[in-house]
């Protein structure tokens, strides 16, 4: 009876032995090494879409805005508030209008002049312009502000036409605008960029051809369209 059970022992401990041995083999074949990918996953092209946080399709935007010349002449200060609206046709070009009045002032070099020589400097001053323009957005982005903090942006370029009021009269005016949007929420935004007006200047020597670069500020509201 002993012999018996010693045989029966032997038997159940190596069937067990077996299958541990077998289930070792087992998981030793899921093991992937290191410096291998699964065939699988090369395979496979993986990709991230971010869209938009706030959709600019057929949404309305009015703004705000301050900006100063920095290629003004050198006996004149000009700054320039104003107002524009747009209208986003989708996520890449809008429309709109914009509205502008000039604030003129002499310099300290023009004021100097003024005083000791009782001389204005021969400047034919912007007073307030109104022009069209076509936007396109180029380059759509995010920045990580804080961990929990995120801006969204926008590069983008556009073209303008108009009329601006001289001192001397009214002229055409041509315009062209490079610069970032950012999108605060679903509502607000702020725009930084540097604009370029073209136009003809009169003077008492003669007309000529004025570009202004003027750096601007605005800060605006959309509304309107879906916003999911």
């Amino acid at each position: 009876m002993k012999k018996i059970l010693s045989f029966i022992t032997i038997i159940v401990l190596s069937s067990q032995g077996h299958t541990a041995s077998d289930l070792e083999k087992k998981l030793d074949s899921l093991n992937i090494p290191t410096d291998k990918v699964t065939p699988l996953v090369s395979k496979e092209n993986l990709t991230a879409i971010n869209g938009r946080y706030s959709p600019l399709n057929k949404r309305h935007e009015v703004t705000f805005l301050g900006a100063n010349n920095f290629t003004a002449d050198t006996h004149m200060d000009t700054k320039q508030l104003g107002a524009s609206y747009r209208f986003h046709l989708n996520s890449r070009w809008s429309f709109g209008l914009k509205y502008s009045e000039y604030k003129n002032k002499l310099t300290d070099a023009g004021e100097k002049l003024f005083k000791t020589k009782t001389i204005l400097p021969d400047s034919d001053f912007a007073i307030k312009s109104s022009e069209g323009f076509v936007n396109f957005n180029t380059v759509y982005g995010k920045l990580r502000l804080t961990q929990k903090t995120i801006v969204y942006f926008d590069q983008y370029i556009s073209i303008g036409y108009g009329k601006v009021a001289l001192e001397s009269g009214e002229v055409q005016m041509y315009s062209t605008d490079l610069g970032f949007s950012f999108w605060f929420g679903k509502h607000l935004s702020t725009r930084v960029g540097l604009k370029n007006e073209f136009y003809e200047q009169k003077r008492l020597v003669g007309s000529r051809n004025v570009q202004n670069a003027m750096g601007y500020l605005e800060f605006g509201y959309l509304f309107g369209g879906k916003t999911i």
